[in-house]
């Protein structure tokens, strides 16, 4: 995927979802539509959350580190974003079912950051065995 497609398809995802969420919110009464409602409403609830931190992620990415490889910063902004979707919904589905308490949201959130430590690692990981095959 190139950085164009990328951002192209971004922000189509995030006009698209933002406009869809709007007619959900407006139009769909949740306890006639049930179960489709709500799962409509869930899934573009994370497509709105995820395109607008893929984009704000990529755009703050390039302001602070210009001189990182565009491919980097996509992929790294791509999969905050996807987490952080992730996030937001679960959060949302405990607001919905009554779940939600502070401890329940702060473990939570520990595991999403965790799961990012792990990612970071990974890919630092790697970076380092990249570097080394091309010093041999």
């Amino acid at each position: 995927m190139t950085v164009r497609a990328f951002l192209a398809a971004s922000a189509a995802a995030f006009l698209a979802s933002w406009g869809i969420l709007a007619l959900i919110v407006n139009w769909l009464d949740p306890t006639e539509a049930a179960g489709v409602g709500y799962m409509l409403f869930f899934m573009t609830f994370f497509l709105c959350v995820a395109s607008t931190a893929a984009l704000a992620g990529y755009g703050l990415r390039r302001l602070i580190s210009p001189l990182q490889f565009s491919a980097y910063r996509v992929r790294n902004s791509l999969r905050q974003a996807l987490l952080l979707g992730v996030f937001a919904d679960i959060l949302l589905l405990l607001q919905l079912l009554r779940l939600a308490r502070w401890w329940l949201v702060l473990l939570l959130l520990i595991v999403f950051v965790c799961l990012e430590f792990i990612f970071l690692s990974y890919d630092r990981a790697a970076a380092r065995h990249r570097h080394l095959e091309t010093e041999s």
